[in-house]
């Protein structure tokens, strides 16, 4: 992946960039390389006159994958090797978003050679293993972990390896590094990120206090590193204690006993955000939390955020005993409309559209402001044992009826699929059961868009133990690693940038 932007950037001919991908063993039909060769070329015309925001790293790296006709169920060799690989996809799609997050209006030519940089020298060491961080269920296996992160963990057994001198404790780095930029003397406590002798024997600690029952320390010197040759402090320190045997004594001959997870039911929590692309669709689920792949930027991000942010204050302040009007609505929006990365025409036009939409909402619903009851209100559902949903209601009201409403905004017409919004309502009105104790008596939708439909029905009991159960099995099947593609993704295409990759979870 890294060689496309270096192709890009002039860096390397397409001649290399063929035999890297060739090496890799990822296309699935060679014969569509030339294609992308062609998508790539029309990339770097850096003077195109395009604006600078169409020149996407991420929408270009998706359709590079479409063209090529790479997804789960066409990656060449075993089912688990397409897994790894999408792991890997997903990942890279992770770090054009963090880079991109950043410098999506930079210069065209600047932005893709700042990427190319960024993977080579930077990006190598900021990164985990991709699928190290994507489980919702912890799987049986091995865990290797740095002793930062197995902090506050244990396990039956622990290997402590690389006792080495000059590795553990580590030397202190020579050559450049942050403090010649950053006084050592403005950090609190900056002595600590030098590595110092005390902070590696915490460290240390830290290691050798995660065993339960075995603990291993071993040291292999390296023969050809004059530093690495000799064992560390730590090794003789060890070694040294009484309670420390230096030959493996094997495991007590003893009858084995069948092995048991520790936890007989592994836990999953799930936010609302994430509910909605498992009843959607569970390989999209898969796609966005597991592998990570994100959609590309989109210029009027943070529309959406901002006209809830505003509601939110005003049906706050309304709690308060501070209703605000309608003449406050440019106030409420400027207060909140936060649009990073579009660019001024159209951040002109979605401030219009936010105050248009503010105004709006004073008109049909301003009077109902003194009936909220609660506003981003959190909640959390108990679905079955070890099953958690977490989120947040935008709104719960009482209606000119006296009745307890559910609302849910929406800011756009075609914010997600009506059915979808109807599944999050129900979950929500069972976490205000959850909550409360009580039983709300409708669910409605609110859309914001002139354009878009506002929706209101009764509460039905049914429906809201129906959507338990639909719950506890989507968590079941995170839990047996079943993600397949549920639907039919060809229509989709227009507004779901997935909908391509989301076809391969027709493998099952």
């Amino acid at each position: 992946m890294v060689a496309l932007f270096q192709y890009v950037t002039d860096e390397i001919d397409a001649g290399a960039l063929l035999g890297l991908w060739q090496a890799a063993n990822l296309l699935p039909d060679p014969a569509l390389f030339p294609r992308a060769l062609a998508m790539l070329d029309k990339a770097k015309r850096f003077d195109s006159g395009e604006r600078w925001g169409t020149y996407n790293i991420q929408r270009l790296y998706l359709d590079l994958l479409e063209t090529l006709g790479i997804r789960e169920d066409t990656i060449p060799g075993s089912p688990e090797r397409a897994e790894l690989v999408m792991y890997q996809l997903g990942k890279f799609s992770q770090v054009i978003s963090d880079f991109e997050a950043i410098h999506f209006s930079s210069s065209p030519r600047s932005k893709y050679e700042g990427f190319a940089g960024f993977l080579r020298f930077q990006a190598p060491d900021y990164y985990e293993e991709a699928d190290e961080d994507s489980g919702y269920a912890t799987p049986d296996a091995v865990t290797i972990s740095t002793v930062h992160r197995a902090k506050g963990m244990q396990w039956p057994a622990v290997f402590v390896p690389c006792l080495r001198a000059n590795r553990f404790p580590s030397r202190r780095q020579g050559g450049r590094n942050v403090f010649h930029v950053l006084p050592i003397e403005a950090v609190p406590n900056g002595d600590r990120y030098r590595g110092t002798r005390s902070e590696e024997t915490r460290l240390f600690y830290v290691a050798v206090t995660r065993a339960k029952k075995y603990l291993y320390a071993t040291y292999a010197p390296i023969a050809d590193n004059q530093q690495q040759r000799n064992r560390s402090d730590f090794f003789r320190h060890v070694t040294q204690s009484a309670w420390v045997s230096t030959r493996d004594e094997g495991l007590p001959d003893l009858q084995r006993l069948a092995p048991t997870p520790r936890i007989e039911t592994a836990k999953v929590e799930i936010s609302f955000s994430e509910l909605k692309y498992l009843f959607d669709c569970p390989y999209q689920f898969k796609l966005r939390f597991m592998y990570g792949f994100n959609p590309p930027i989109h210029e009027a991000l943070g529309y959406g955020k901002g006209l809830h942010d505003a509601l939110a204050e005003m049906h706050k302040r309304a709690i308060d005993g501070d209703v605000p009007g309608p003449s406050e609505a440019a106030e409420l929006v400027d207060r909140h409309l936060h649009t990073p990365y579009a660019y001024p025409a159209l951040r002109e036009q979605l401030q219009k559209s936010a105050v248009t939409a503010i105004e709006r909402y004073f008109r049909l619903h301003g009077d109902d402001l003194t009936r909220t009851i609660h506003s981003e209100k959190q909640i959390q559902v108990q679905v079955s044992p070890g099953v958690t949903v977490n989120g947040r209601i935008d709104l719960i009201t009482k209606l000119d009826t006296g009745e307890t409403s559910i609302v849910d905004f929406k800011s756009t017409e075609h914010s997600q699929a009506t059915d979808v919004t109807w599944d999050q309502l129900y979950t929500y009105a069972l976490g205000y059961r959850e909550l409360t104790g009580e039983s709300a008596d409708a669910i409605e939708i609110r859309n914001l868009d002139q354009k878009g439909r506002s929706e209101r029905e009764r509460v039905k009991v049914a429906a809201v133990d129906g959507i338990r159960a639909k719950i506890d099995a989507v968590a079941q099947d995170i839990r047996n690693n079943r993600f397949a593609c549920t639907h039919e993704h060809a229509g989709s295409a227009g507004f779901d940038d997935l909908a391509w990759l989301a076809v391969g979870g027709r493998r099952g």
